[in-house]
């Protein structure tokens, strides 16, 4: 049998986890499923269980995210269909999130926001969807 890889959560450092919870939660809608304080870490899950962890390290470089480091360039998230696209455009444009609008690529339609830290996030609607 192949063997099959799906990412069940991504860790994300934080300058501020009392800044960026609340702001994930108002885009995501996400439920808080943990908190713990040393070092301050919150879980959040959305409803099909994919779950999104915050984390704030003691010794965080107090800086802004850049893609230019190596690490993380950006995070995807999918979108179903154009509608759903048009809705996350939406969710961003009601909590005042500065973003790209619909840009097309090769591979499909994106919109890009960045979080309260600069963390470089996405829209992506497949061109195959």
């Amino acid at each position: 049998s192949m063997l099959q890889m799906r990412i069940q959560h991504v860790a994300l450092s934080v300058r501020d986890i009392a800044a960026s919870g609340p702001w994930y939660q108002a885009l995501f809608g996400f439920q808080q499923v943990a908190e713990f304080a040393d070092p301050p870490l919150e879980i959040y899950l959305t409803p099909d269980g994919q779950a999104l962890d915050l984390r704030q390290d003691p010794d965080v470089v107090d800086e802004p995210f850049t893609q230019t480091r190596v690490g993380l360039d950006h995070l995807a998230f999918v979108c179903l269909d154009r509608a759903d696209l048009d809705a996350w455009l939406a969710r961003l444009a009601e909590l005042g999130i500065a973003n790209s609008g619909i840009e097309q690529s090769p591979f499909g339609l994106h919109v890009n926001f960045r979080d309260p830290d600069g963390i470089a996030l996405e829209f992506y609607l497949p061109a195959t969807a």
